[in-house]
């Protein structure tokens, strides 16, 4: 049996879906018996996460050119050259994110990762430095990527970039940077999805070498179960009756998980009197744009942002459905916690979101920004209580074998294992 580790595991938050999915792999490490930590740039009122603060570049900047030599004003004047396209493209277009590869961190230096068994990355956009961070770390590291920005330039998904042509010079010398700051690094890739390890397999950023392998999310089946949907509308102050159909995000006004369709897919409803029973939407996460919430001629009941798994559980079993209208997503970890609750989960048939709904036989796939599928697919499973039990069933078994805590525990430790023996006896 493989010895427990010292594990350093490096997220910029724990805050979104990314940083909770690595605060969970932590935590199913932890709990196995692995010396686990988590080391953050962002500050939140957590006890699992120790803060990693930035340090000025000034007054260093002699000692580290001599160390880097190409790096020193190159990042300042590639950060000045960043800021002033992007304000330029954002005239014409729009993207989600934008994250160049330098940054005034410097995790390399905490002793958690000078003294780790194993440096496991996870979404670390604005908090490790490229250039300086890999410079400075010769052991082989796991990458658990949470969407395609680590195999991109400054992108974090490759539909931005065909979105936004005029940025396409700067997203390759961004990406270039990567390349040069990776070249010869011994690297495990982790997609969350076998699509985002296709997606990653393609990239020209990952030095040759590089080991790819897909570990689905752990997610505990005990914390996220269902309860009985009287009883959880009950507690969250819902009518009995009526259907309720559901949608998490982070962030309600991020445009890539297709809030707007699903508005505009309920407003058909609506429109075409198939709101029989009487809809309710019941939605978490911060703040949606308050131009949708005025749109809606439906109630909407907004819990806001949720920390707590209690209240998430809750929310996902007083719903009869849960959409996830994505128009890009590399897993679905919201449409996994919504079927280990016992939900009919209707998602479009984008990325590793599929994967998440095993390609259909366990929740309802749609065509990506098809509002008409998607009003449909409400209408139906509203319609069929057999169908959407059904749904219940085989997708809460399907999140039991798929991300078992323990599955997932056995399958990092042989990578880490794989990649060096522990430092202590």
């Amino acid at each position: 049996m493989n010895p427990p580790m010292r594990i350093t595991h490096l997220a910029t938050t724990l805050a979104d879906g990314a940083g909770i999915a690595a605060r969970r792999i932590h935590e199913a490490l932890h709990r196995a018996g692995d010396d686990s930590r988590i080391l953050v740039r962002d500050n939140q009122a957590t006890t699992v996460a120790t803060v990693c603060t930035g340090t000025p570049l000034p007054g260093r900047r002699e000692r580290l050119s001599r160390h880097l030599p190409w790096l020193g004003n190159f990042a300042q004047r590639m950060q000045y050259r960043i800021g002033r396209e992007l304000a330029e493209a954002a005239r014409h277009g729009s993207w989600e994110l934008f994250s160049p590869p330098f940054s005034r961190c410097r995790p390399e230096r905490h002793d958690w990762v000078r003294t780790a068994d194993a440096v496991h990355l996870h979404w670390v956009a604005g908090f490790i430095d490229y250039p300086r961070f890999f410079a400075s770390q010769r052991r082989p590291m796991v990458w658990t990527l949470h969407d395609q920005n680590p195999g991109l330039g400054g992108f974090h998904y490759a539909s931005d970039l065909v979105a936004n042509p005029r940025l396409s010079t700067l997203e390759w010398d961004c990406a270039a940077v990567k390349q040069r700051a990776l070249a010869g690094h011994p690297l495990v890739v982790v997609g969350n999805s076998a699509w985002t390890t296709a997606a990653a397999e393609k990239s020209t950023v990952f030095p040759a070498g590089t080991r790819f392998e897909t570990i689905y999310y752990p997610l505990d089946t005990e914390a996220f179960a269902p309860i009985a949907k009287p009883a959880a509308r009950t507690a969250l102050g819902l009518a009995p009756d009526g259907l309720v159909v559901g949608f998490a995000s982070a962030s309600l006004t991020n445009s890539r998980k297709g809030l707007a369709d699903l508005i505009a897919a309920l407003e058909l409803l609506v429109e075409n009197r198939l709101d029989e029973p009487p809809i309710t939407l019941l939605s978490f996460g911060r703040e949606p744009d308050a131009a949708l919430v005025q749109r809606l001629r439906l109630r909407w009941v907004h819990l806001g942002h949720l920390d707590s798994d209690t209240i998430k559980r809750a929310a996902y079993s007083a719903m009869d459905c849960f959409v996830v209208p994505s128009r890009a997503e590399a897993f679905g970890q919201t449409a996994i916690e919504a079927m280990a609750c016992g939900t009919a989960v209707i998602g479009t048939d984008v990325g590793g979101l599929s994967e998440a709904l095993d390609h259909g036989r366990a929740g309802r796939l749609v065509p990506v920004g098809d509002v008409a599928a998607i009003a449909a697919a409400i209408h139906q499973l509203a319609d069929d209580p057999v169908t959407r039990a059904a749904f219940a069933d085989l997708g809460r078994k399907h999140v039991m074998a798929r991300h078992d805590p323990l599955q997932c525990v056995r399958q990092y430790r042989q990578l880490y294992h794989e990649l060096g023996q522990p430092a202590r006896g």
